[in-house]
C-alpha cells in the first residue's frame, strides 16, 4: 500500500512538473554591449503568444535602444561633450535590462508575463518600469479593456478603489503620491470632472492606471512603475483587487474561463 501511494505521489509530482514546464518553451535573450552601453532584453517564444506580440514589442525596444545610444549618435555625443567639460566626472555606462516572470492562473486558464525593465542613464538611481502581457486559453492576447468597463466615469471609480486599497498600507503608500500618480488630485470637487488647470494637461485617461496587470485565480493585481504612485524606495508597486470588488466593473462579455 505504501509503495502504491509512493508511486501515485511520484506520478503526481511528475505531471505537475510537466504542466509547469509546458508554458515555458523557449527564452530568447537579445544582448549588446559597448564601452558606452549594455543592453539586454529577454522574452519567451511560446504557444500562448501565437501572434508573436511579445517578440515584436521587445525586439523593437531592443533595436530602438541600440539606435538611440549608438556610437556617434546624439546621446553618445552629448555624453562625450559633458565628459570633455568635466574630465574628473566618474564614467557612466548606460544600462537597459529587461527580464520577465510568468504567472499561470490555472483554474481560469490565463497566463501572464510581467516584465520589469531597469534603465540607467546617469544620476544617483536608475528607473524601473513594468509591462505586462496576458493570454487566454485560446491563445489570444487579453487587454484590460476586454475585462473592465471604463464608461460612465467607472474608470475614475476604479481608480478611487485602487487608491483606497493602496492607502490601507500606510507604510508604503502616501495620499499625495497615490492621488497624483492615479490622477485623482486633478479632479474638480464633483469628483468626476478633470480640472485641466490642476494637471496642466488637455486630458487624463484614468484607464491608463490599469494597463499593467496580472490575472490571478482570486482577482487582478495591478502594477505600477517605480516613482508612479510611491516614493522611489518602494520600487515597482502593486495593488490587488479581488473579483468581488471588481464585479460591478466587469464587462458582460468577459467570462472567467473556469
Amino acid at each position: 500500500m505504501r509503495i502504491f501511494l509512493f508511486v501515485l505521489a511520484s506520478i503526481s509530482l511528475f505531471l505537475q512538473s510537466c504542466e509547469k514546464s509546458s508554458y515555458t518553451e523557449r527564452k530568447v535573450v537579445l544582448a549588446d554591449s559597448t564601452s558606452f552601453y549594455a543592453i539586454s532584453v529577454e522574452y519567451p517564444e511560446e504557444k500562448w503568444d501565437k501572434e508573436g506580440v511579445m517578440k515584436a514589442f521587445f525586439t523593437q525596444r531592443y533595436e530602438s535602444k541600440r539606435e538611440e545610444w549608438k556610437t556617434g549618435g546624439a546621446v553618445y555625443e552629448e555624453e562625450q561633450k559633458i565628459t570633455r567639460t568635466f574630465p574628473d566626472r566618474a564614467s557612466i555606462k548606460y544600462t537597459y535590462d529587461t527580464e520577465f516572470e510568468t504567472t499561470l492562473a490555472d483554474s481560469l486558464s490565463y497566463i501572464n508575463y510581467l516584465y520589469t525593465t531597469y534603465e540607467y542613464t546617469g544620476g544617483a538611481n536608475g528607473n524601473v518600469t513594468v509591462n505586462s502581457f496576458t493570454f487566454s486559453k485560446d491563445k489570444k492576447q487579453v487587454n484590460i479593456q476586454d475585462i473592465l468597463d471604463f464608461n460612465d466615469s467607472k474608470d475614475i471609480e476604479l481608480s478611487k478603489l485602487l487608491a483606497e486599497t493602496a492607502l490601507s498600507d500606510t507604510t508604503l503608500f502616501f495620499k499625495d503620491f497615490v492621488y497624483d500618480g492615479l490622477g485623482l488630485s486633478y479632479l474638480k470637487p464633483d469628483g468626476k470632472t478633470l480640472d485641466k488647470t490642476k494637471c496642466n494637461c488637455d486630458g487624463f485617461f484614468y484607464g491608463s492606471n490599469f494597463q499593467n496587470f496580472v490575472i490571478k485565480n482570486g482577482g487582478i493585481t495591478f502594477y505600477f512603475d517605480k516613482y508612479a504612485i510611491a516614493p522611489g524606495v518602494a520600487g515597482v508597486t502593486h495593488i490587488f483587487l479581488p473579483w468581488q470588488k471588481l464585479k460591478p466593473y466587469l464587462l458582460s462579455s468577459f467570462k472567467l474561463n473556469k
